[in-house]
Formats: C-alpha cells, sequence, structure tokens
C-alpha cells in the first residue's frame, strides 16, 4: 500500500513539475506569432506612414508597455540592480538593437515582401556566429562553416528569386537594408554578451529600448515630421498600437520568462520557427507569391541556422 502511495505521489509531482514547462512551450509559441506577425502587419501600416514614423511608435509604446510590466510585477530592481557603467553600455547597446534594427528592418519592409524580409533579417544568427568568432575568438566548427555557407547561398536565391538579373525587378536596396538589419542586431548581441550575462536581460533591453525611443522619435522629427501619423487613420494606429503592444511590450516580457523554465535547446526551436510563421502569415494576409528560387533559398537559410546553431563548437 506504501509503495503505492509513493508511486502515486511521485507521478503527481511530475505532473505538477510538467504544467510550468507546458505552459512554457505556450507562451513561447504565442511570442514567436506576435513577432513573426509584425511583417506582414507592418508592411500594411507602412503604406500609411514614413518607416522612421513606425520604429518610433513602435519602441515608445514597446518601451512603456515593458516598463509597466516591470513596475506592476515589482521588478524595478532589475533597472535599480545595473550599475552605471553597464547603464551606459545598455543605453549604447540600444543604438544597434533597436534604434538601428527599427530603421533597416522598416525600411526594409516597405521596399520588399514581408516573407522576404522576415528570412534575410533572421540570418542575424549567421553574423552573430562570425561576429563572434571575429571578436570574442570563438571557435568555428567545419560543420558551422558548412552551415554558414548554406545560409549565404539561400540569401542570393532569396535575393533573385525572380532570375539573376538586377533587370528582372531586384530590390537590392531593400534587400541591403534587411541583411543590415541582421548585421545590426548581431552586434547588440554579441557586444551585449558581458552585460547581458551581469545583468537581468530583460533589465538591459528596457534601458535599450529606452535610448533607441528616444534617439528614432528625435530622428523622426528633424526628418520626416509627424504629419502622417497625425492624419493616419483609426485603423493604422490601431495596428500600430497592437504591433507594439504584442512585438515587445507582451512579447520581451513573455520572452525572458520563458527562457528562466525551458533549455536553451528548446528555446532555439522557436527562433527558427518565426521566419516560418512570418512567411505563412504573408501568404494568408498579403497573398504574397514566390517562384521556387524562394521556397529553396529559404530552405537554404533556416537549414544554415540550425546547423550553425547546434555545432557552436
Amino acid at each position: 500500500m506504501k509503495k503505492r502511495e509513493r508511486a502515486a505521489a511521485r507521478t503527481s509531482m511530475r505532473a505538477s513539475e510538467r504544467r510550468p514547462e507546458r505552459a512554457a512551450y505556450f507562451l513561447m509559441l504565442i511570442t514567436t506569432l506576435f513577432w513573426a506577425l509584425g511583417h506582414p502587419v507592418g508592411r500594411i501600416i507602412l503604406r500609411s506612414v514614413h518607416p522612421f514614423q513606425l520604429g518610433a511608435v513602435n519602441l515608445i509604446i514597446g518601451f512603456v508597455g515593458v516598463f509597466c510590466y516591470l513596475l506592476f510585477a515589482g521588478q524595478m530592481k532589475k533597472l535599480s540592480s545595473i550599475s552605471g557603467r553597464d547603464t551606459l553600455f545598455s543605453l549604447l547597446l540600444g543604438v544597434f538593437g533597436f534604434f538601428f534594427y527599427q530603421i533597416l528592418t522598416f525600411s526594409a519592409l516597405s521596399r520588399i515582401p514581408a516573407s522576404m524580409n522576415a528570412i534575410l533579417v533572421s540570418t542575424n544568427v549567421i553574423f552573430i556566429a562570425l561576429l563572434s568568432a571575429l571578436f570574442l575568438k570563438e571557435r568555428i566548427s567545419g560543420m558551422r562553416v558548412f552551415g554558414i555557407l548554406l545560409a549565404l547561398i539561400g540569401v542570393v536565391l532569396i535575393t533573385f528569386n525572380r532570375g539573376f538579373s538586377f533587370t528582372s525587378g531586384v530590390d537590392i536596396l531593400g534587400c541591403s537594408f534587411s541583411l543590415l538589419a541582421a548585421i545590426s542586431f548581431a552586434i547588440y548581441s554579441v557586444f551585449g554578451k558581458k552585460v547581458l550575462a551581469r545583468n537581468d536581460p530583460l533589465g538591459v533591453s528596457t534601458l535599450a529600448l529606452l535610448s533607441g525611443a528616444v534617439l528614432l522619435t528625435i530622428l523622426s522629427a528633424t526628418r520626416t515630421g509627424f504629419e502622417k501619423l497625425i492624419t493616419a487613420g483609426g485603423g493604422t494606429w490601431a495596428l500600430m498600437v497592437m504591433l507594439s503592444v504584442t512585438m515587445i511590450g507582451i512579447a520581451y516580457p513573455l520572452w525572458f520568462s520563458c527562457l528562466k523554465r525551458m533549455q536553451a535547446s528548446h528555446v532555439s526551436i522557436y527562433i527558427y520557427m518565426t521566419p516560418v510563421f512570418a512567411v505563412l502569415l504573408s501568404l494568408l494576409i498579403l497573398g504574397e507569391r514566390f517562384t521556387w528560387l524562394f521556397w529553396v533559398g529559404g530552405a537554404c537559410v533556416l537549414g544554415g541556422i540550425v546547423i550553425s546553431t547546434i555545432y557552436r563548437r
């Protein structure tokens, strides 16, 4: 009888341990969908406003959302515990992780299909590997080199999916913006590695969000003004608020919360799913269609990212 009771207790304990883990998987899936949704929704919004303006609104509302989460969740210590030196460095990281990234990715979305932007921006994993080797002296294995080359081949196929000619309607500038956005985020990730390791990642990201929001607001005020934002319809504003709240205000706290409860190898799976979901959502929402070269290139990029992540040593 006692053995049965002990066995039942162990079973009950395992079940109770699995519940938070299952919840984390579900929340991570929601986070991935929010980030993926940003590509087609951003493309729609950019029909009415300038990329700088969308970026500024996105960062301001996103920062307010994350700050309110820290405030009401009683986690303001994540900000106050960061040293003065790391605070300054976190603000500097915001220049690359949010200021440049928002400018480049939304500028790309205004020129190229959302599906292309989603896959090209996802190459940040490849650039993180290259920058880590160059500046952090991390060793790159043969398989990881293969993954990087495979992803680069995919980038070429996606860029020239309508034919290998500059007269075939290829928007080189738009594709370049996407790749530069990936590089900008890679710089944020690589050079912020030590600061993120010493401090709470959400606290560092909040400070980076603040500097990105301030800089992009100043840029928008001096270069484009806010006339288009003022005259934008209620539908456009509803989409902008939804984009900011979901992509940053909700997704960032969820992401860092799930990181604490999930294995790193499991988290990486959801990173691969973001561009896949973005392509599917762009097909459904925007009706985007491509040649077979795009699909082969997309498979090469995602395959290269998977290989580069798995074979880190």
